[in-house]
């Protein structure tokens, strides 16, 4: 029923803001929802069917790169979120996918670019991230998307890339 965007920037710095999209309504502005546990840009996130996830991202404080993963309750998302399991490394600028039982983060930099692939188990989100296969190539601002079998990494720097990559859940 709805959309959700986490963190990111404007001309005043890093965001924690949280906006939610109402898709019945989708010409009405975004409602600003709870927080994210701190300001970070350049996250990507997924979601169960009742909770979404905000993974790895950029602080300019010290460490900049984040392994963090926010969980947002849709229940009640005027909440703030909460701290789940880290990602396996800090990184910013991935691609994230999933299905009802487990998220994907991958590529992304430390600042070095990364080809790793890390995976949340929703219904252990407190562990640290299961690394799994890598992508082809080591790269950042990836974009992922996915189904109920598979999800797609797609495109990245530091070449324009028109690269694809799939996972396949069933042997990720």
């Amino acid at each position: 029923d709805y959309g959700y965007w986490g963190g990111g920037t404007d001309p005043s710095g890093v965001k924690s803001t949280v906006d939610r999209i109402d898709f019945a309504s989708d010409t009405t502005a975004c409602v600003t929802k709870g927080p994210l546990t701190e300001a970070k840009a350049y996250v990507s996130g997924t979601n169960s069917a009742d909770f979404g996830y905000v993974g790895g991202g950029y602080q300019p404080s010290s460490p900049y790169p984040r392994s963090t993963v926010d969980k947002i309750d849709f229940s009640n998302d005027t909440a703030s979120a909460v701290v789940r399991g880290p990602l396996t490394a800090a990184k910013y600028n991935g691609g994230s996918t999933g299905n009802e039982s487990y998220g994907y983060w991958g590529g992304g930099a430390t600042p070095s670019l990364v080809s790793t692939v890390d995976r949340v188990d929703y219904s252990n989100d407190t562990a640290t991230a299961s690394p799994k296969g890598n992508l082809t190539n080591a790269r950042y601002g990836t974009a992922g998307t996915g189904n109920a079998s598979y999800g797609w990494f797609g495109g990245g720097w530091p070449v324009w890339m028109s690269l694809v990559d799939r996972i396949d859940y069933s042997n990720d």
